[in-house]
């Protein structure tokens, strides 16, 4: 009896050793999912990679740019209420550049912007898309482009530059001007009732800056190297160097690249987002996906305050240089809290070559001594109680890893958050490239109801 019992205690302890085992095994290896709805793209135009183009307008219906290197960027947009996705345009049709032998609009990189009337405006441009073969020079120039969402109609509103398109915009809605931010370091001004664009000087070096805002005064706020902000402030027509605001940047963390260690992406912010309600802006640092606050009436400058890291658990109390870039899929919902999707492993780049890094995922496996699938994680941070949580990786409903994701919004239809990005997919008509050479995937939206 006493041998019975015995072993029966034993068997029990032991089960609980397994279990425990198991639970501790699945948190270290990022096992806990969160399901996301998903939803495909319309048409056929297997679009490859997305960068910042995700935007929810006043009306609650969503605008996703989508980019396809050696083709065309696409414009969709998406109602939540009816979960009808539709395809608006191809620039490169739209533009007329399809089958000229030129080099063509393959990007939308900047988000989406609306005016006072509901009309949507975004910019356009090429980058490294289409064969090296084509000349470079042929490309016809990045443009603004204006949707009007109740009549459907995209109009052209003219030329931005002829060589170097749209990494940033924002809006003035009390001036009715667009401000963008070109590959060539210039900041350029769009008056929407004059129709002309104006230059307004160079801003910035090689790395550009991904994102630019502007707060409800109209000033305009850019980063460059190293960790420094740049401000255009509309009524002296002047744009000035904040000379005491720094973006929060861990000096542990080295370079991309040791080739140019001073102009380096990593010591730039990578996406804000204005919270109208408190007057600041939250964002995330390149780097270490660090959170921030920029209050930018807080003394004389404006006060950056950094925040909670927002990477995947797994590199919290490691070493910062291997937690990898931000991605763009950042958001501020209403229950005043903040979302971030970074990646587990390696700067997310799609099935892209890195032309400014030589062999990125190879130098990245090396230091982090693994090589790991670049799967996504949905991070909360309550900025009520000041605490972040890792709410598990992302996974389709039907089971399919999430990989990088490119933007994130929150739309007040149906109270979800959404993302866009690359998914793992199975059905070879819907492949639109690998990530490493091995992993098939396509681009869609998902959402998740907004987290309790």
């Amino acid at each position: 009896m006493n041998n019975t019992i015995m072993r029966h205690n034993l068997s029990h302890t032991f089960l609980i050793l397994i279990l425990f085992m198991l639970s501790v095994f699945n948190r270290v290896e990022g096992q806990q999912t969160v399901k996301l709805a998903s939803y495909r793209f319309a048409g056929d135009k297997k679009d490859d990679s997305m960068w910042s183009g995700i935007y929810t307008a006043k009306s609650g219906k969503i605008y996703i740019g989508l980019c396809t290197h050696a083709d065309a960027a696409n414009f969709y947009e998406f109602d939540p209420s009816t979960e009808k996705m539709e395809h608006i345009a191809d620039l490169t049709i739209f533009k007329g550049e399809r089958g000229e032998g030129i080099r063509t609009s393959g990007k939308i990189h900047t988000v989406f912007v609306e005016d006072k009337e509901g009309n949507i405006y975004f910019g356009d441009f090429c980058e490294d898309n289409d064969p090296e073969c084509i000349d470079p020079s042929s490309y016809r120039g990045a443009h603004w482009f204006k949707y009007d969402p109740v009549v459907k109609k995209l109009t052209n509103m003219g030329l931005i530059s002829k060589n170097s398109g749209l990494l940033g915009i924002a809006i003035d809605q009390e001036r009715r001007r667009l401000y963008g931010l070109a590959e060539d370091g210039h900041l350029y001004m769009f008056d929407l009732d004059r129709k002309i664009t104006l230059d307004k000087g160079r801003v910035d070096d090689w790395d550009i800056c991904r994102t630019i805002v502007a707060d409800d005064k109209g000033n305009v706020y850019g980063s460059f190297p190293v960790n420094r902000i740049w401000k255009y402030n509309p009524e002296t027509d002047r744009t000035d160097d904040l000379e005491n605001v720094r973006v929060p940047n861990d000096p542990r963390v080295p370079p991309r690249t040791m080739s140019n260690p001073q102009i380096d992406r990593k010591y730039l912010w990578r996406i804000l987002k204005w919270k109208a309600e408190e007057r600041v802006f939250y964002g995330i640092t390149n780097s270490d996906s660090r959170l921030f606050k920029f209050d930018p009436f807080k003394g004389p400058e404006g006060t950056i305050t950094p925040m909670s890291l927002m990477c995947a658990d797994r590199y919290l109390n490691g070493d910062p240089k291997k937690i990898p870039i931000a991605t763009l899929a950042f958001t501020l919902a209403p229950n005043n809290k903040i979302y971030f999707a970074p990646v587990t492993s390696v700067g997310f780049d799609y099935s892209a070559e890195s032309w400014d890094v030589i062999n990125e995922r190879e130098f990245t496996s090396k230091v982090t001594k693994a090589k790991l699938i670049p799967l996504s994680v949905l991070v909360e941070y309550d900025v009520s109680t000041g605490t972040r949580r890792e709410l598990g990786a992302m996974e389709t409903e039907d089971g399919r890893k999430i990989y990088g994701l490119g933007g994130a919004v929150y739309s007040p239809i149906d109270n979800k958050l959404y993302f866009a990005g690359a998914v793992e997919e199975k059905d070879t008509k819907y492949i639109a490239g690998k990530i490493d050479l091995t992993l098939n995937y396509s681009m869609e939206l998902f959402s998740i109801p907004l987290p309790k």
